[in-house]
């Protein structure tokens, strides 16, 4: 089931959560099993089947007559080695470019990333009010309060930190905050570190500010649900994220989705809560990302990155490109 927030950090600038980072650790190696192995998952492909559409490929060519031919490459917001690979695959491609466009631009430096964390913990501090009121209590408070507190997050501070803030940021990845920690390079970092390097200007189609709100908008009650879940599930949340890596080393990351949603003993509320807060993320901002990338894709020789799942789908980017009279084809 964290898959979904799995997705939402390979969409979502995971470095965002590092204020709050374990301490640096070795190597980080990602625990967990491939849910696709397991014979007892039996994903309903058919009824992810809007998410689906365009879910084969992570590297896409857009074309159209008179303009010079741009790339839409899917990324996910990793350390790891596999994903780093597969993106010096794509940034071959940074040769026909003339401009590198990512979700926030970059590359940024220490400074920037201090900000950027800092940022993101003071809208997600409430110092005068309990976050869990009306939300957590009893048994699923304190579920919920051991699970934090493995993860780095003091009891003290748990109950100041707005729901949606430890909805996402609690459940990532031991390997990744660890890689983060350890400022390891990560795919979206590393490819606009590419583009300055080659000389090409490195643009965002978003602001930070734009990220932040596009969580902070999850509803207490949901993200309520969400940590509840991960909390009672923790072996899942390992799971969720070596499945994910798996996936798209396969080019079909949208697949986690249903692969992760088919777990057995979840609940129909677990799935629903997962359900709706990645439309939540997904929806209002695929569409201005098509807004923004539009004057790009018009001048041609743009190189654009953004979270793979922002790609695939009825209402992703590549189907959005399309629609405004672009021939949109895989290239791997």
């Amino acid at each position: 089931m964290k898959v979904f927030r799995r997705v939402a950090l390979a969409m979502i600038g995971a470095a965002l959560w590092t204020s709050l980072a374990l301490a640096a650790a070795p190597p980080p190696v990602c625990d967990g099993r491939d849910l696709t192995a397991d014979p007892a998952v039996k994903p309903d492909y058919a009824a992810f089947a809007d998410d689906l559409v365009n879910d084969e490929g992570l590297l896409w060519k857009i074309e159209k007559p008179g303009v010079a031919p741009s790339f839409l490459y899917g990324t996910v917001h990793s350390t790891q080695a596999a994903p780093i690979a597969l993106m010096r695959e794509a940034a071959r491609h940074l040769d026909e470019a003339k401009i590198v466009v990512t979700e926030l631009g970059g590359p940024f430096d220490a400074s920037d990333k201090v900000n950027m964390s800092a940022a993101m913990l003071s809208a997600s501090l409430s110092a005068d009010v309990d976050t869990f009121s009306g939300e957590l209590s009893g048994a699923d408070a304190d579920v919920v309060e051991r699970y934090l507190a493995d993860h780095g997050y003091p009891k003290e501070m748990v109950h100041h930190l707005k729901l949606w803030f430890l909805a996402v940021g609690a459940t990532m990845p031991r390997c990744e905050t660890e890689g983060k920690t350890a400022d390891l390079p990560e795919v979206d970092e590393t490819i606009a570190a590419l583009g300055k390097a080659s000389g090409l200007p490195v643009k965002g189609l978003e602001t930070l500010q734009e990220q932040i709100d596009a969580i902070a908008a999850t509803p207490p009650g949901l993200a309520a649900r969400m940590l509840i879940a991960t909390a009672r599930r923790p072996d899942l949340e390992d799971d969720s994220y070596v499945t994910l890596l798996k996936l798209y080393t396969d080019k079909r990351p949208t697949r986690a989705l249903a692969v992760v949603d088919a777990v057995p003993g979840l609940s129909a509320e677990d799935r629903a809560a997962e359900r709706e807060f990645t439309t939540l993320l997904l929806v209002g901002r695929n569409e201005v990302m098509a807004s923004r990338a539009a004057p790009y894709l018009a001048s041609g020789g743009a190189f654009i990155a953004v979270g793979a799942l922002h790609l695939s789908g009825k209402a992703g980017l590549v189907e959005r490109f399309r629609a405004i009279g672009y021939r949109v084809t895989k290239i791997w």
